[in-house]
């Protein structure tokens, strides 16, 4: 029809009436039709009928599986792997692990599922692909990729027929299978399911087992290492002398204190010796010597003034029976005297021994202090030496305590395998079932019916809308294997190639989109460059389609130049929006011109114009000269496509001349007007130049 018909963007007005059909008109088709109706309808039928008879009965059964929460409370098991959460999106990720290839692969393996028949047969598509003569053959495999390949086989059929859904806002997980044996459905439900159990406790035990010799290798490299700090620590102990004692004090910081008491002890004792020393000389100096406290205790000195006692007595004595001048008398006097110096003496000699003493304290508080002085320059030394020893000891304690963590951890997580308890269980197993799940075959029999009818008119109204029109354009004569590129709705408008910019969802432009992606990529490939495009006569919609097509191509990342080969009427610059052209195609050829002023860009899109910038009537000298065969030689090396808008065909105006330069022909005919005598005649014109291979494109 001539209506662009509706595009994504809105409407598009076409200036032609719509051509839909009313319902009195599909009415009186389909009565005139009926037989072909009937025809469609039966033979979609029996189609039906043998696909349903050919189709095997299935039988369904599911198995119920819970993600359970619950933890146990002997060991702490989450402290390995944490527990399997159940929000929404981890119930999804549960789905995924059960749909998976592996655990499909590890009941296939469990079930010896790649033996079955069912499962390694390659059903309806594998028999039509053997029928199939292009179909690829494979090659031959040895028997381990043979076996392989029946595995990977039955994985695949397993995974179709497998189904896995989650049951609302719960945690609940239904499991169901298909198969043509109901003992076999119910088999394979719970064995996915216990599968999926054992999954989850396989995970957790390798993590365990992961963890625990991840541990055990890092428990070693710690002992190793504290063993290495503290042997540092002792070595660098050893070397610089540094002793403690139990509690951990430094042995030179208790000599400095035993030191400093026995210094303190050493000044009190010289106190009191010298004080004891300078009483006795005090006494001695008065004359009372022997009033001294340490002669008063002295044995001798007690011994000789208990002599002395008793001379004064015989003195007495003697005084009072004896004269002064006695000889008793003077003898005890004279004894008497003896005892007193005797007794001097010792307080003398008391008095010597207490300077010795106080001498010998000085000497001992110098010599205490001396070693002081030296314990002290040693414990500043070592003071030195024990920040080293700081940084020493406080790496080996934080090896230490890290070993001693990883140490507590391996023991908590040893034995755990015995205890593991999985996060999901089965709640529900499968039973077998007693009827079939499908095929549905009396719901599906009978839906065919109005479908089939449907398709009988759609067939009816397929063969009023395109019979008339493809007799017309392929008669019975030797042009009838002339191909149909494309059909093209909305190309003989006037404002068609602007949907490829404007609206690039409508039909025109998905069409020449389509149309310009096969040109471009057989010219990549040493198709075609150059494309001559006409049509039998003029209001085809040659020159919408040729602009139209460049912009498509241009679109698709191509260099593409349009040249306007119509020099009686060029209509490509007025088609793209341009009012004059400054120097046209005559001048390029006449040297006139050079090519690049003569080329203008297309105001929509990147494709570059040569347009003739007069109408010319010497149409075979200008387009038949060197000078054009020249240009399109030049235009075919450096563009990715060249498009060549030519005249019509059946008009006298060179189109010989321009299909002779191209590459190929398009020609462009319109379905919509009725018979069309002029294609075939305009086939055969081509026919007869020889022209390049021909192809026609559908125009509505």
């Amino acid at each position: 029809m001539a209506a662009l018909s509706t595009t994504a963007g809105g409407p598009v007005e076409t200036g032609a009436p719509s051509s839909g059909l009313s319902l009195a008109e599909v009415m009186a088709i389909a009565r005139a039709r009926r037989g072909l109706i009937l025809k469609v309808a039966l033979g979609v039928l029996a189609l039906t009928a043998l696909v349903l008879l050919l189709l095997p009965t299935l039988y369904s059964a599911s198995a119920l599986v819970m993600l359970d929460q619950r933890r146990n409370n002997i060991a702490d098991a989450s402290s390995v792997l944490s527990s399997l959460p159940t929000d929404p999106a981890s119930v999804q990720n549960q789905i995924q692990i059960l749909t998976s290839r592996d655990l499909a692969s590890r009941v296939v393996d469990k079930l010896g599922l790649d033996r079955d028949p069912e499962f390694i047969s390659g059903g309806i598509s594998d028999t039509l692909s053997q029928l199939n003569p292009f179909a690829p053959q494979d090659m031959p495999l040895d028997d381990s990729a043979y076996a392989w390949s029946l595995h990977e086989r039955a994985v695949t059929a397993f995974q179709r027929r497998l189904t896995v859904e989650g049951e609302g806002l719960s945690t609940a997980i239904t499991i169901g299978f298909t198969s043509r044996s109901p003992q076999k459905a119910a088999q394979i439900a719970n064995a996915v399911a216990e599968t999926y159990v054992e999954t989850q406790l396989d995970t957790k035990f390798q993590a365990t087992r992961t963890a625990s010799e991840w541990l055990e290798g890092r428990v070693r490299q710690l002992a190793k290492q504290v063993q290495a700090y503290d042997s540092a620590v002792e070595r660098y102990k050893a070397e610089n002398n540094l002793n403690e004692t139990a509690d951990g004090t430094p042995l030179i910081d208790q000599q400095i204190t035993a030191i400093n008491g026995q210094i303190v002890q050493a000044k009190a004792d010289l106190a009191e010796k010298q004080a004891t020393y300078s009483r006795v000389n005090t006494l001695m100096q008065a004359g009372h010597g022997a009033d001294i406290s340490q002669a008063v205790a002295s044995p001798v000195i007690v011994q000789l003034r208990s002599q002395e006692a008793d001379l004064i007595r015989d003195e007495a004595q003697l005084a009072t029976r004896y004269g002064p001048k006695h000889p008793k008398l003077i003898a005890a006097e004279s004894q008497k005297r003896d005892l007193q110096q005797k007794i001097e003496q010792e307080v003398g000699r008391l008095a010597g021994s207490l300077a010795n003493d106080v001498s010998v304290s000085r000497a001992q508080i110098e010599s205490l202090q001396n070693s002081l002085a030296q314990t002290e320059a040693q414990a500043r030394g070592q003071n030195m030496a024990r920040i080293k020893l700081k940084s020493l000891e406080v790496n080996a304690a934080s090896t230490r305590s890290m070993y001693e963590a990883f140490v507590s951890r391996l023991k908590a997580i040893q034995d755990q395998d015995a205890i593991e308890a999985s996060d999901a269980r089965v709640i529900s197993h499968a039973s077998v079932p007693n009827i079939p799940s499908s095929p549905h075959r009396m719901l599906i029999f009978a839906a065919a019916i109005p479908v089939s009818l449907l398709l009988g008119l759609l067939a009816a109204l397929l063969a009023e809308r395109f019979a008339p029109a493809l007799r017309s354009l392929m008669p019975r004569d030797p042009f009838r294997g002339v191909p149909v590129l494309a059909e093209i709705p909305g190309a003989a408008h006037a404002r068609a190639a602007d949907l490829v910019t404007d609206w690039p969802l409508s039909a025109f432009a998905e069409a020449m989109g389509g149309l310009a992606q096969r040109i471009a990529y057989g010219a990549a490939r040493g198709g075609p460059r150059v494309i001559a495009v006409t049509s039998p006569q003029a209001g085809e919609g040659a020159s919408s389609l040729a602009l139209g097509l460049a912009r498509a191509a241009s679109r698709l990342g191509c260099r593409v130049i349009v040249v306007d080969g119509n020099l009686y009427a060029p209509s490509l610059a007025p088609l793209a929006g341009l009012r004059a052209v400054p120097a046209g195609l005559s001048q390029v050829l006449a040297g006139r011109a050079s090519l690049s002023s003569a080329l203008i860009k297309d105001p929509r899109s990147n494709v570059l114009l040569l347009s003739p910038a007069e109408r010319r009537t010497d149409v075979y000298q200008v387009l038949g000269s060197t000078a054009m065969a020249r240009l399109i030689g030049h235009l075919r090396s450096v563009c990715d496509l060249v498009i060549v808008n030519s005249p019509p065909v059946l008009a006298a105006g060179g189109t010989h001349l321009l299909a002779g330069y191209a590459d190929a022909v398009m020609l462009v005919a319109r379905t919509d007007v009725g018979p069309r005598p002029a294609v075939a005649q305009a086939i055969a014109a081509l026919a007869r130049i020889p022209a390049p291979p021909i192809g026609i494109v559908l125009a509505s």
